[in-house]
């Protein structure tokens, strides 16, 4: 397997960036949902309680700052007087950004094979599939010339993994929610997406992994399994 993409999400819950190249630390890939969305409750909120987070992007500028994409594609840095406001009319709910930690390093990074986004494909032709949906880290394509299909990842739990300088290991399957289903830049509202992995997967696509040794990844490195 190689590295197919790379993706890292400044804003938690909002549309994310495409990466060649990105460094890794025991949480995650750098600048990975260093910025939440808090509600008027002052509580960080998620795609599934104000959906229309998942129609905007967000692209890294700096530590701690991003700038926000709407869908006309006007464009804002996290950190400006107006975001707050500008941000709320985009989704219409009274929000804020603030700094955020992930704080789960036995979920550092999601994973997602092209296997599995295809073989989603075939079992729901009628409806739009990229990774965007999913929202992965790391999507792992096959061998050249392999079109096997199935969700190999899901037979991964437990074991250890090299990619460039990374070493990580895979410690349990994605858990899906209503998020799946959300519009995004790319794809449309679509809840079938989620009744067929509810149904055919036990509800789980893609896996969690914690990082054993921080290090670099880039697009084509190749991943070599320890175990």
């Amino acid at each position: 397997m190689r590295v197919d993409q790379l993706w890292r999400y400044p804003v938690k819950s909002v549309g994310g960036e495409q990466l060649t190249a990105a460094s890794v630390g025991v949480f995650g890939i750098e600048g990975d949902r260093g910025i939440a969305v808090r509600d008027e409750r002052e509580e960080v909120t998620w795609a599934g309680a104000v959906p229309a987070l998942m129609g905007l992007r967000a692209v890294t500028l700096g530590p701690g700052v991003a700038e926000l994409v709407l869908p006309d594609g006007q464009r804002f840095r996290s950190d400006a007087p107006d975001a707050a406001s500008r941000l709320s009319a985009a989704v219409q709910a009274e929000v804020t950004l603030v700094e955020h930690q992930p704080h789960r390093p036995d979920a550092a990074l999601h994973v997602l094979t092209t296997t599995a986004l295809r073989s989603l494909g075939s079992a729901l032709p009628d409806s739009a599939m990229d990774a965007s949906r999913f929202r992965p880290n790391l999507v792992l394509d096959d061998e050249p010339g392999d079109h096997s299909t199935g969700y190999p990842e899901h037979d991964w739990i437990g074991r250890r993994m090299v990619i460039g300088t990374l070493r990580l290991r895979i410690t349990e399957a994605c858990d899906r929610c209503v998020m799946i289903t959300r519009e995004t830049p790319t794809v449309p509202h679509d809840r079938a997406v989620l009744r067929w992995v509810a149904r055919e997967l036990d509800n789980a696509l893609g896996v969690y992994a914690a990082i054993e040794k921080p290090g670099h990844v880039r697009i084509g490195d190749k991943a070599r399994w320890l175990d």
